[in-house]
């Protein structure tokens, strides 16, 4: 009884002093809606990522150079530099070594190209791929139309393409793209096949940008210099984990890697991307929790100072409840009561501005909208620990007033 009691005046004394109480909770208010608001964003990109970064197709890795893939490191870069490349061949020495394999193929990439077609021209910004027939399914794309290169097509250097979605809205808005030839740094390819539209990536990222050649005609265009990748498809019901290390026996050894040697190539999956995310979003939401703990000590003192100066200007009232019988520990919960009450709040307005941006956000970037339970718990827990922690002090002081000093106190 007496808690409701004292939780009606709190509410009093806040619609008493709408500006105090908006400048008092501000800080906490800033501090719950940074939290709230950064760890909604990350955890809809979170709940994108296990689809958005599955670019490799079921049960299937990849051997690179490097570790990582579209910009995205996934292992330590201490001796990138000094790796050699890979060369497409690997994916044949994987094939004849490695049982627990379903499908291998090699795969090469040049960024930043143009395609043309009679009088039409993408962006110099497409990416052209070069791969054997296991490209597609490794890699998780789809023939849409057409058809996907076959082993004559690679073998005799034909010079065929499959085109993205994006390439086709350039360069064929109203004829279909079928045994027509684009021009691919000033060579013909006839189109063979279209890819099923992916859309973009949670980077913003088109994945239909992009044209398919057979290894071998990529070669014949952009030359052997590059470093392969090599996908790996397992079999089913053979163990992850284990088709990996195979592989990895098997590369090592190609490579000629002594026992106790740090391999000098990659292995990327799509569990090691969806990792490396979460370690990046682990540390952005560290440092949003860092800056949310420093408004709200911010807000804590300010709480803390409005309270002493309610006490102030209360003298009297509390002198006159002390005399008509109320104990200190009444006194002493009904400013804690007060505190608390201002401090959440100033928390629930931080939630409610954390929600709203985060949802804006989420509109915009077209993922998810999330509102993780345990972010909400813990900002109701952290705002009352708050107001009661502020409330202490002033409190107790009020507590403490000696009812004649306080009834005549002016």
């Amino acid at each position: 009884m007496y808690l409701f009691e004292n939780i009606l005046i709190a509410l009093e004394q806040i619609r008493s002093g709408k500006t105090r109480t908006f400048l008092t909770t501000l800080g906490i208010t800033i501090g719950i809606a940074t939290v709230i608001f950064i760890v909604s964003v990350l955890e809809g990109y979170n709940a994108n990522m296990t689809k958005e970064l599955n670019v490799l197709g079921a049960n299937t890795f990849q051997v690179q150079r490097d570790d990582q893939i579209s910009g995205i490191q996934t292992g330590p870069r201490e001796k990138r530099k000094f790796r050699p490349k890979i060369k497409p061949e690997l994916a044949q020495t994987i094939r004849e070594h490695c049982d627990l394999i379903e499908a291998v193929g090699a795969e090469l990439w040049q960024f930043g190209v143009a395609v043309a077609y009679k009088d039409k021209k993408t962006n110099p910004n497409v990416r052209v791929a070069g791969g054997e027939q296991e490209f597609f399914l490794n890699n998780g794309y789809f023939i849409d139309t057409g058809r996907a290169f076959s082993p004559e097509d690679i073998a005799l250097h034909k010079r065929v393409a499959v085109l993205g979605m994006d390439v086709v809205d350039v360069l064929f808005p109203f004829e279909n793209p079928l045994g027509k030839s684009i021009r691919l740094h000033g060579r013909k390819f006839a189109v063979i096949g279209l890819l099923e539209q992916k859309g973009n990536s949670s980077f913003g990222q088109s994945r239909d940008n992009q044209v398919i050649l057979p290894l071998s005609s990529f070669e014949d265009l952009f030359g052997r210099y590059r470093s392969a990748n090599i996908t790996v498809r397992i079999k089913p019901g053979v163990a992850f984990d284990e088709a990996k290390t195979q592989v990895i026996g098997v590369v090592r050894a190609a490579r000629k890697l002594r026992p106790g040697e740090e391999n000098n190539f990659g292995i990327f999956s799509n569990d090691s991307l969806v990792d490396s995310f979460n370690n990046i979003a682990d540390k952005i939401k560290l440092v949003a929790i860092l800056l949310g703990l420093v408004s709200l000590l911010v807000g804590s003192i300010g709480v803390m100072n409005i309270m002493l100066v309610t006490v102030t200007e209360r003298t009297k009232e509390i002198g006159i409840r002390k005399a008509v019988g109320a104990h200190k520990a009444q006194i002493l919960l009904q400013f804690i009561s007060e505190a608390v009450v201002l401090s959440i709040i100033g928390g629930l307005v931080g939630m409610v501005l954390g929600f709203g941006l985060a949802g804006l956000v989420s509109l915009w970037l077209k993922i998810p909208f999330m509102v993780p339970v345990w972010a909400v718990v813990s900002s109701l827990v952290v705002t009352s620990l708050v107001g009661i922690l502020a409330g202490i002090y002033p409190a107790a002081r009020a507590a403490g007033l000696d009812p004649i000093a306080a009834l005549r106190y002016e």
